[in-house]
């Protein structure tokens, strides 16, 4: 009997992990109605990307681009600083300025042009510690008119986004719909 009871608990407690789960939380402007256009997971890395309403992942003026690394914790602004870097070597027709930079959340914007098969854009992008790893926040305004027009709604927006961890998947608090599971 000690052993079935030993072995429940130790089943209990291994299966937490499994049920627990971590969600990003974004909040649009009012009346905007984004929706889920591609979404892959493979080994310890998540990519999702919203798009709004009617347009779709191939074909799309604004997105959110969210990409999860989970169990990863070195400081976010190397991170940032590297993956900058690489999109600045895709288009370089636009220089990254930073709006934060610390080792745990950094965000940076810029507005580029035309540059071989890639189109004008401007956009936010954020790197942050989560709970179970790094996750960034991928806002693209390919209209730098809208973008800057709407600049700072789309900063809050971004800057505002938050991590939930909950160890129940279940939980009812939450509208799924709207949020991602990061890992």
């Amino acid at each position: 009997m000690k052993r079935a009871l030993l072995f429940s608990i130790f089943f209990f407690f291994s299966t937490i992990a499994v049920l627990a789960y971590e969600t990003v939380i974004i909040k649009y402007p009012p009346g905007d109605l984004w929706v889920k256009a591609y979404y892959k997971k493979v080994g310890n890395e998540a990519i999702l990307q919203y798009v709004p309403k009617n347009e779709t992942s191939a074909n799309w003026n604004r997105t959110i681009i969210v990409h999860s690394y989970f169990e990863s914790y070195y400081p976010v602004n190397v991170f940032i600083t590297n993956q900058l870097i690489g999109m600045k070597k895709n288009n370089p027709t636009g220089n990254y300025r930073y709006l934060k930079s610390t080792p745990n959340d950094s965000m940076a914007f810029r507005c580029t042009e035309d540059y071989k098969e890639i189109k004008a854009q401007c956009e936010f992008y954020r790197v942050s510690h989560a709970h179970d790893g790094i996750i960034s926040l991928h806002y693209i305004n390919r209209d730098k008119k809208d973008f800057m027009a709407n600049y700072k709604e789309w900063y809050e927006i971004i800057k505002r986004a938050k991590y939930y961890n909950s160890y129940y998947r279940d939980e009812r608090i939450l509208d799924k719909a709207e949020f991602f599971e990061l890992w």
